[in-house]
C-alpha cells in the first residue's frame, strides 16, 4: 500500500520516504527520499548526517518515529531556507495524520540541496600561510614566470563532498609587496589585477577579487564538481602598465580526481596563480631588475552547524610553489 490519504501508514511507506542511507557507488540516488540529501548520498547529494533508522516491515510506525522524520525534514529545510517545512511533528499517543506536504518537502530538499541560508564565520588565512621568499632577478631581458599556490586538503573524499554539499566555501587570495623598480611595480600590478578567487563552492565561484588590467577570463561556472586533474583557468588578466603590456597573470584550479566510492571529485583542491613578467620596452629596460614578495592565503567558511552537524571535519591548507 502506498502512502496516501485514507490509508494506513505502513513501515514500507515510512521506509520509502526515508530511503537508503548509502546510495549506489555509481552515484545514482533517489531524489524523492530524505536520505539522498540528508545522509550519505553520492556526488552532490548528501550532507553526511546521521541516517534515520528504518522500521522493520512487520512493525508499526510509531508517533515518535514519524516525528523524527518530520523534524529531520524541518532541519534540512531550515539549513536550506532558514524556515521549516510547515510540517508539525506528532507527539507520543497521537494518531499520525496524512500529510501530502511531506513528500513534496522531501523532493524540494533534494532539488535545492546545494542552497544554504547561512554558513559559519570565515576563517581568514586558514592555517596561517606566510609570505614566500622574494621573487628576484637582475636580468633586464628575460621573460620570467613564477607560480604561487595553495592546496586545500580534506580528511577524506566524502568529507570533501559533505563540505561543499552543505555550503562550505573557499576563497583564494594572492597579494604582494615590491620594490620601486618599474618592472617590480608592473609585476605587482598584475598580482593586484588578479587579487584572488572568491566564494569557491560546489559548482560555482565568485570570480576574481582584483581590479584593473585587461580581463580575459573570469569563469564563474566552475566549482568543486566541475574540476578535473588538469588545471582549469578561471581568471586571466593582461597588464595595462605602460612598457609592460605583455605581462600576464592567471588563476587555475584542479583536484586530484575521484578517490572514493561515491562519485566525489577528490580530496585535494589546488589553487595556483601564475605571473609572467617581461623586461620593459624602451629606455625603462636599462634598469629592469625584479623584486616582488608574494603571499597566498586561503579563507575557509565551513557549513553551518545549527541545523546540521559537522560531518566534513577540518580542512588543511598548505602553501605550494617557491
Amino acid at each position: 500500500m502506498s502512502y496516501a490519504q485514507g490509508s494506513l501508514i505502513e513501515a514500507t511507506d515510512y521506509n520509502n520516504l526515508i530511503g537508503a542511507n548509502n546510495q549506489t557507488a555509481s552515484g545514482t540516488v533517489n531524489p524523492d527520499t530524505l536520505h539522498a540529501a540528508w545522509a550519505w548520498g553520492a556526488n552532490s547529494y548528501g550532507y553526511g548526517q546521521t541516517p534515520i533508522s528504518n522500521v522493520a516491515v512487520s512493525s508499526t510506525v510509531t508517533a515518535t518515529q514519524w516525528a523524527t522524520l518530520v523534524n529531520t525534514t524541518n532541519n534540512a529545510n531550515l539549513h536550506i531556507r532558514n524556515t521549516n517545512s510547515g510540517l508539525t511533528a506528532n507527539t507520543a499517543g497521537q494518531t499520525i495524520g496524512f500529510s501530502g506536504g511531506l513528500p513534496v518537502a522531501i523532493t524540494r530538499i533534494n532539488q535545492d540541496r546545494l542552497l544554504f541560508a547561512t554558513n559559519s564565520a570565515v576563517i581568514a588565512n586558514h592555517n596561517s600561510l606566510t609570505a614566500y621568499a622574494a621573487w628576484t632577478s637582475t636580468s633586464t631581458s628575460a621573460t620570467l614566470t613564477r607560480s604561487f599556490g595553495a592546496n586545500v586538503a580534506f580528511e577524506s573524499p566524502d568529507k570533501a563532498r559533505f563540505f561543499f554539499n552543505a555550503g562550505g566555501r573557499l576563497k583564494f587570495n594572492i597579494t604582494a609587496t615590491a620594490d620601486a623598480v618599474a618592472r617590480s611595480v608592473a609585476a605587482k600590478a598584475v598580482i593586484d589585477n588578479l587579487g584572488g578567487l572568491a566564494i569557491f563552492g560546489a559548482n560555482t565561484n565568485g570570480g576574481r577579487t582584483g581590479t584593473g588590467g585587461t580581463l580575459g577570463t573570469n569563469l564563474t561556472t566552475v566549482g568543486y564538481y566541475n574540476l578535473t586533474i588538469a588545471n582549469v583557468t578561471v581568471v586571466s588578466v593582461t597588464s595595462t602598465t605602460t612598457s609592460y603590456t605583455t605581462d600576464t597573470g592567471t588563476i587555475t584550479v584542479r583536484t586530484n580526481g575521484t578517490k572514493g566510492q561515491f562519485n566525489d571529485n577528490g580530496d585535494i583542491v589546488s589553487f595556483w596563480a601564475t605571473i609572467n613578467s617581461t623586461a620593459g620596452s624602451g629606455a625603462v629596460s636599462v634598469n629592469d631588475s625584479l623584486s616582488v614578495t608574494p603571499t597566498v592565503t586561503v579563507d575557509v567558511s565551513y557549513p553551518e552547524v545549527t541545523n546540521i552537524s559537522n560531518t566534513w571535519g577540518a580542512v588543511t591548507v598548505t602553501r605550494q610553489g617557491s
